[in-house]
């Protein structure tokens, strides 16, 4: 099993786009609310445009509970591997929501796993609305 590739897709071509939108940056772009923005705008639109469209894509061929999970881990860890991207890492917290579609498709074991991983990988001092929404649809289907 693989994650699919439009997903893994939509977070390298997002990554690289808001790199690239760094690095064009000048040291005083956001200052006071003056410059720059409109580069990594346009990237974070991009991607909930085509994490969503990927997700949905996924969703729609109708993919194992095995093959969900291994998807959901992977827009779940994402955050946490590219902590270190400053301008990257709230979008990727974000995103999570986006992958909730994904819980649905969970067998109650494979919901209970990635629960677990969940958890222990977003303790409750880490978790923003986001993280507790997919926290609180994967427990649900834990139980189902």
């Amino acid at each position: 099993m693989a994650v699919p590739a439009a997903i893994s897709r939509a977070f390298t071509v997002y990554l690289e786009a808001m790199d690239e939108a760094r690095k064009g940056r000048r040291r005083i772009d956001g200052l006071l609310g003056l410059g720059g923005g409109a580069g990594s705008e346009r990237c974070q639109d991009d991607f909930v445009s085509q994490l969503n469209a990927a997700v949905a894509d996924f969703a729609a061929e109708g993919p194992s509970s095995a093959e969900a999970a291994e998807a959901l881990r992977f827009v779940l860890a994402q955050a946490h591997e590219h902590r270190k991207s400053k301008e990257a890492y709230w979008m990727l917290l974000a995103s999570h929501t986006l992958a909730l579609p994904l819980i649905d498709l969970l067998e109650p074991a494979d919901a209970r796993a990635v629960l677990e991983y969940y958890e222990a990988e977003y303790p409750k001092r880490e978790r923003l609305p986001a993280q507790k929404t997919a926290i609180k649809r994967l427990a649900e289907r834990a139980k189902s």
